[in-house]
């Protein structure tokens, strides 16, 4: 079968080109889904952006083991991710990437970052290996056990409160 001859319909899958600065520029890769073939990303690259490939490779690269499933966490069992296929395209002409831009503001990049931070903050409370970490909470909390139980504490009783203290 010649090269660009399958034909290629509005596709229901998705291909993403990886910025690979350690490649020479003659060559690509792309993540895509773990059904797609070598002759399929060729053809699709053929009709879609009329890009002539020499060669491709493929490898599927396995995930880590997680200890428990996000939709189960009171569980305690090993589960594998789901593996990420990566093929790499050696071109006909090189390709030079464009150059990454400055502005980040179209793209929501505060938000991004903001996310990111809160992201890294639940992980780390609430994260497989959060036990190994102190609770900010839980100092803060520290302290104001502390105070209350000195009687340092600036605040007063009320009538009702002494009679329902337990003291």
């Amino acid at each position: 079968m010649p090269v660009g001859t399958k034909a290629v319909y509005l596709p229901n899958f998705t291909i993403s080109l990886v910025r690979t600065p350690h490649l020479p520029a003659n060559f690509a890769q792309f993540v895509v889904p773990l059904n797609i073939n070598k002759l399929d990303l060729r053809d699709y690259l053929k009709n879609v952006y009329d890009v002539d490939v020499y060669n491709v490779r493929s490898f599927i690269v396995q995930q880590k083991l997680q200890r428990t499933r996000p939709e189960r966490p009171e569980a305690v069992d090993y589960w594998r991710p789901r593996a990420v296929k990566k093929m790499t395209v050696e071109l006909v002409k090189p390709f030079v990437y464009p150059a990454e831009p400055e502005d980040l503001s179209p793209w929501d990049n505060e938000l991004w970052k903001a996310l990111e931070k809160q992201r890294d903050i639940s992980q780390k409370t609430l994260g497989p290996y959060a036990y190994k970490e102190p609770n900010p909470d839980r100092s803060r909390l520290k302290a104001l056990a502390s105070e209350v139980l000195s009687e340092k504490s600036t605040t007063t009783t009320t009538e009702v409160e002494k009679e329902i203290s337990v003291r």
